[in-house]
């Protein structure tokens, strides 16, 4: 007798892709709460599930109601019962947890994430891409709680255990932009009491730009520009608390928010990290199928071009015999030729673009080259350099991507001379996810765009 299971795959889930695909599905096992959670503002949170075979899946929230939303965010996944029990017994080792229903849950999720929202913050990646999908989608099917968020009516930052001053500096930023004037407070962890600027500096007070007359401050901004080599440490910090006054004071709000808004909007797709997808590699469908060793490969070569190109060109040697010929082997040796600064990376990059015209990486870089060399785009099948032109029909993108399109985008506004557009993608890559080395070289990118922006604006 022929077996019919013959030649048949199961196909398992990750417990990644089980959560976002299935979770849903389960009923609810129940909800626990920290006692306290309305008197601090600070909701820990947890969602459990119960499996057919009587396992437990949970997921866990921080909820800042005052400020931040979802500040962080994790899993444990189909767990026996009493593994799930024990979890739930060391986190009530450190405060009192108690059981609420599914919809005061969900609300207090909603509202925290939504208020967060409104000032900017993005919840943390893991949420986004995990376990925002163990709660259901917050429609009308779901009854209405209000929950208080803010503090006497205004966001409120609270400086966490583990936010460093740069942390610190980066949230009142967004504050500064996002809310009205005056209209947010900030506690330091040390000192419980609103918020000094000062505090974090004690060579300058860096309030002394807020009332300089604009005259004195393009002084001192040419005078300390002229001599950025030689700036000691205390007058760097100055220098670039100046260069964001002054830009303060040139942009317009509303124009800002507006541009700000249409970056979010067209960025509103979820990040992939811990996945590498096809399209990265640029592996079409009709192709051969590339093993997950094959995609780590290429990260690790990836990365390894900033920190050591001699070892990443042996590297990508050896991965090009085995790539078969992908698109993603080309990019690596365009950004290899990019951290060698040679010349032979602009024909190659001619090369390759017309090679793979379809190929996301390629093409970024093909069009930034464009912008930086002052050729019209306006004409092109890329503009207005909208996300979807680049990554077609894609539920996810990796953050390489991500970094090159915003890469593109700042080069783009510096081109078009427009502080508006300039600032409101600074605002945006303070507010989204990207690894912290492709985040800080894009800050000092745009740092530099607004000082050269400055420059040529205060000389006139």
């Amino acid at each position: 007798m022929a077996n019919k299971n013959k030649g048949k795959v199961v196909q398992m889930l990750s417990p990644e892709n089980y959560i976002r695909k299935k979770a849903r599905t389960l009923p609810v096992y129940e909800c626990r709460i920290n006692e306290e959670w309305e008197e601090s503002k600070m909701a820990q949170l947890s969602v459990a599930r119960q499996h057919t075979n009587g396992n437990i899946t949970v997921c866990f929230y921080l909820v800042d109601l005052m400020c931040l939303g979802i500040k962080d965010t994790d899993y444990m996944f189909n767990a026996p019962i009493h593994a799930y029990r024990e979890h739930i017994e060391k986190i009530e080792e450190h405060m009192t947890m108690i059981e609420i229903d599914y919809v005061l849950a969900h609300n207090i999720i909603y509202a925290g994430l939504e208020y967060a929202e409104e000032y900017g913050f993005k919840p943390h990646k893991d949420f986004t891409s995990i376990t925002r999908f163990m709660i259901e989608e917050d429609t009308d099917d779901i009854e209405l709680i209000e929950i208080e968020c803010g503090l006497n009516g205004r966001p409120t930052y609270v400086q966490g255990p583990f936010d460093d001053e740069v942390k610190v500096k980066k949230i009142i930023a967004q504050l500064e932009k996002t809310a009205e004037p005056d209209n947010y407070s900030v506690l330091l962890e040390e000192d419980e009491d609103i918020f000094d600027e000062d505090i974090f500096d004690d060579d300058f007070d860096e309030d002394e730009f807020e009332e300089m007359p604009a005259a004195e401050k393009r002084e001192l901004f040419l005078n300390l520009s002229s001599r950025l080599e030689s700036l000691t440490e205390e007058e760097g910090k100055r220098f670039i608390v100046l260069t964001d006054s002054i830009v303060d004071d040139l942009i317009d709000v509303d124009l800002h928010n507006q541009i700000y808004d249409e970056y979010f909007e067209d960025l509103d797709i979820e990040t992939e990290e811990d996945e590498i997808p096809d399209q990265l590699l640029g592996i079409r469908p009709e192709d051969q199928p590339v093993s997950e060793e094959a995609k780590n490969r290429f990260i690790e070569i990836y990365k390894l071009i900033a920190e050591n190109p001699k070892q990443a060109a042996k590297e990508l040697k050896i991965f090009g015999k085995t790539a078969n010929g992908l698109p993603c082997v080309y990019f690596l040796e365009l950004t290899l030729l990019q951290a060698k600064e040679s010349p032979k990376y602009h024909h190659k990059l001619d090369e390759y673009a017309l090679k793979y015209p379809d190929y996301p990486l390629i093409r970024v870089l093909w069009v930034t080259e464009q912008v930086i060399s002052n050729h019209n785009l306006k004409g092109s099948p890329e503009y207005p350099l909208k996300l979807e032109i680049f990554f077609p029909d894609r539920e996810t993108i990796h953050p390489i991507e991500k970094y090159y399109f915003l890469t593109m985008h700042a080069f783009a506004a510096a081109k078009g001379n427009d502080i508006d557009r300039i600032e409101a993608l600074n605002s945006v890559v303070g507010s989204i996810d990207l690894p912290e080395t492709e985040e800080e070289i894009l800050v000092t990118i745009i740092a530099i765009i607004k000082v050269d922006y400055l420059l040529s604006y205060l000389k006139q």
